[in-house]
């Protein structure tokens, strides 16, 4: 509705005061619209922008150990311990038996020094001694052996407590008919030694073939012989004992019967006292070792019952071998 009122002016009635009450909204709805924006972007700031915050190095990682009567304290886990220091131990922590790296005052097998390997071959001649009913059939023989070996080093990497396991074989050959060897056989008339017969027999050749295994004691003359520790070269001297356990087999032919022909088998056992002297030479990661053996051996045989099979012989070896 129009109202014309005083000086001939128009005036508004319900429906212009509410047409201007919808417009005076529509402009506060704009308004609080470009204030928000303008709080929210600075495409409609005039404030100058907020540099981004910056923030300094990260401190280092850190563990926490208990200490005595303080509780947990923080200890750079970076910073290496300081020079001729052992590590110390975390309560609770088990260490293996068999690793260098360990708290000061540690005990066990290995637990003052490194563990490390060593692989060999040796081979020379097997000086007969005291062959029971062999002596004189069998000639000087030549043994061959291969293995490993683990030391357990002291602390100073000096010393090593050493134990082997390997394989060995030893071949004598038989003088057969020069020296027969006079077997007793039984006869056909019973059991009596006075009808007990002696037959002549030629010896071929023995052959003995075992797994050995040891225990012994290595040191190292002019200073560590750890791998990485040693100073260019060195000198190790050792002992070990230890036994044997394995096969042995004897040919022999009667004597004046060629074509009669025999070979019997049997297990033998043994055991073994050596020592031995070696030069090394480091090549950073692994050192390469040679030397000489010497080995009195005892074993006990029965391959011809019932001669006596029990024979002594000394070996001299020469080897060579690495460790790592």
């Amino acid at each position: 509705m129009v109202f014309r009122g005083r000086g001939g002016t128009e005036q508004t009635g319900h429906g212009m005061r509410a047409f201007r009450i919808l417009l005076a909204g529509l402009g506060l709805g704009v308004a609080c619209g470009s204030a928000s924006v303008s709080a929210q972007s600075p495409l409609f700031s005039t404030k100058p922008t907020q540099p981004a915050p910056t923030f300094g190095p990260l401190p280092p990682m850190s563990i926490l150990t208990p200490t005595a009567g303080l509780g947990p304290q923080p200890v750079d886990a970076m910073t290496p311990p300081a020079a001729g220091l052992a590590p110390q131990g975390i309560p609770g922590a088990v260490y293996s038996p068999w690793g260098g790296d360990r708290p000061a005052g540690g005990d066990g097998v290995g637990a003052n020094g490194l563990v490390t390997y060593e692989l060999y071959a040796r081979s020379g001649p097997s000086i007969l001694g005291q062959a029971g009913g062999f002596n004189g059939a069998l000639q000087t023989g030549w043994v061959n052996q291969i293995g490993s070996r683990t030391l357990f080093f002291n602390q100073a990497g000096d010393a090593a407590w050493t134990l082997d396991l390997g394989l060995g074989n030893t071949y004598n050959k038989g003088n057969r008919l020069d020296h027969p060897v006079l077997v007793e056989v039984g006869s056909l008339k019973g059991d009596d030694p006075s009808n007990r017969d002696s037959i002549p027999l030629g010896i071929r050749a023995l052959r003995r073939s075992s797994l050995n295994f040891g225990l012994g004691r290595d040191w190292f003359l002019d200073g560590p012989g750890t791998v990485g520790q040693t100073s260019d070269s060195n000198w190790r001297f050792g002992t070990d004992v230890g036994g044997r356990w394995g096969t042995a087999s004897v040919g022999y032919e009667p004597v004046g019967d060629p074509g009669g022909y025999r070979r019997h088998h049997g297990v033998y056992t043994g055991v073994y006292l050596g020592t031995a002297l070696n030069w090394e030479k480091d090549f950073g990661g692994w050192i390469l070792l040679a030397g000489v053996r010497a080995e009195w051996t005892y074993n006990w045989t029965n391959l011809i019952p019932p001669l006596d099979g029990n024979i002594q012989d000394i070996n001299i070896m020469f080897s060579l071998g690495v460790r790592f």
